[in-house]
């Protein structure tokens, strides 16, 4: 689970609503699920920003923009802002939420034929309804007024928005405090991501992309060490703060690792970290015996492996990929739930006389997959923990418990990668993102040669920190359809230049 920081340099308000509407949702309600079964054990996974983030909506009371508009009387709202609403509060699942519900429908339609504008009472609903959408089906159940809100489709009213509003607030508040008790209990391991979510073997040396001949290098190599163990340190720090415990594991930024990164971990203190199977199949490959070959042994990945001292957890990609982007679009829940529980008992069949540390490790991303499944997975994910707990054959563990009953096994050396391609090449090797690494040297360069006053120079250092996390990477190679992410980005690398007394170059723009 991550978030970039969706904060502009100046802004006192988050520019983009997803931590508060994904906490509400899927924080909220992932954990939720786990104290319905006394049995289940799951892993869960967090940036330390995201963690900053929801503790600062949690504890102050956070805004962010969407939340600012959602609030404001159609009567004050300027024309501009009146678009905005119209344009950015259809942002959820077509399918699931709009085409179901009669009013968002509606309103949806009339947003694609454009013919005339929407009056106060009609803004007002699709104010409440986008907010009401992003509610985990479980505080539907709990709450009898918010349901009644759901149910009356229509006609809402300004105390109808603002019960909506404070009812978010609340889960949130809840978030933090639900997973603490879940960890006490030994019923989930909690982890962190490096702080701003950088892909740390990109950030340790760029030139890590000698391995992949088809990546075009930067014009300038990218290299900064320190600021992986900042990214490391910051994380576990923000972590021991809120969660009042030192993390064991982490699942670093997409997945991405090196032979550098996994020393850095061990430096930390951190004993297990987890990546996709891709990076096992090439770390084994050898002049003998080709990539290809080692591929189809898929029984590899079922065991935990040791490199420097630090244990690697590599996931099953099909099983995986399949929650994440196959079950989805099943429309029979239960059936789709049943496959997978199916496919976990062949590997099981399969192993059971090959060695003893069979394990299946299911990873995926813990906030983007749910709004596709019906219920937002909830009889998909049911039926899974459900049946897990009865099984007699497959029993759900977290890794730290798992560790400490079964061996790794050493391996002699260990590819560079993500989870996506086993490559770094959404992150890196093309014109656009290229072009981002060439702007972070150059801020490198000039920090480190900067005779700006401390207070400043420091502020432009964790600016650049910032500016490494992944995010602004993956939405200069996908479709960032209103260029948020890019203005972010654009703003702190402004913001650096007027602090170190330096004209922003006319080739950022």
């Amino acid at each position: 689970m991550h978030q970039p920081s969706y904060k502009h340099p100046h802004a006192d308000y988050y520019v983009l609503p997803w931590v508060r509407l994904h906490g509400i949702k899927d924080y909220y309600g992932m954990a939720r699920m786990i104290e319905k079964f006394d049995k289940i054990k799951v892993a869960f996974n967090f940036s330390g920003v995201l963690l900053t983030q929801l503790f600062d909506y949690a504890h102050n009371q956070a805004v962010d923009y969407y939340l600012l508009l959602t609030l404001k009387n159609p009567s004050s709202l300027k024309k501009e802002e009146v678009d905005f609403i119209v344009d950015r509060f259809f942002s959820v699942n077509f399918e699931r939420f709009i085409r179901p519900n009669q009013r968002y429908l509606q309103l949806y339609n009339k947003k694609l034929t454009a013919r005339r504008r929407f009056n106060p009472q009609e803004i007002v609903d699709l104010q409440v309804l986008f907010n009401l959408c992003w509610f985990h089906p479980y505080t539907f159940r709990e709450d009898k007024h918010l349901k009644k809100l759901f149910l009356k489709g229509r006609h809402y009213t300004r105390e109808d928005k603002e019960y909506v509003v404070k009812k978010q607030y609340e889960i949130i508040a809840q978030i933090i405090p639900l997973y603490k008790r879940l960890s006490a209990h030994k019923r989930i391991e909690l982890t962190v991501t490096p702080y701003h979510h950088p892909i740390l073997p990109l950030i340790y040396d760029s030139d890590v992309l000698k391995e992949f001949s088809y990546l075009k290098k930067p014009i300038l190599r990218f290299t900064s060490p320190s600021d992986c163990t900042w990214h490391i340190t910051r994380a576990t720090e923000v972590f021991r703060d809120i969660f009042e415990s030192n993390p064991v594991g982490s699942w670093p930024s997409e997945g991405s690792i090196s032979e550098d990164v996994v020393s850095l971990y061990g430096q930390q203190g951190f004993r297990w970290i987890a990546t996709d199977e891709a990076i096992l199949f090439r770390s084994l490959t050898t002049d003998y015996v080709p990539f290809d070959m080692i591929k189809n042994q898929r029984h590899l990945i079922y065991r935990p492996y040791k490199f420097k001292g630090v244990n690697i957890f590599f996931r099953d990609r099909n099983l995986s990929d399949a929650i994440s982007f196959i079950y989805q679009g099943w429309e029979d829940s239960v059936f789709a739930a049943n496959d997978l529980l199916e496919h976990f008992k062949r590997i099981h069949y399969h192993l059971k006389d090959n060695f003893k540390d069979n394990v299946i490790t299911i990873i995926m991303d813990g906030e983007n997959a749910w709004e596709y499944y019906k219920n937002n997975g909830i009889e998909f994910l049911e039926t899974i923990y459900s049946a897990l707990e009865k099984s007699q054959i497959l029993s759900p563990a977290i890794p730290c418990e798992f560790l400490a009953h079964y061996h790794s096994k050493n391996i002699q050396r260990l590819s560079s990668g993500s989870w996506i391609n086993g490559d770094f090449g959404v992150w890196i090797g093309s014109k656009k993102n290229n072009s981002y690494w060439y702007i972070l040297k150059r801020i490198r360069d000039l920090i480190a040669k900067s005779r700006a006053e401390k207070q400043k120079l420091e502020w432009a250092k964790d600016y650049l920190r910032l500016l490494e996390g992944s995010d602004w990477f993956w939405w200069n190679t996908f479709e960032d359809i209103h260029g948020e992410f890019r203005k972010i980005f654009l703003a702190y690398v402004a913001e650096i230049y007027h602090l170190l007394g330096r004209k922003v170059p006319s080739y950022i723009k």
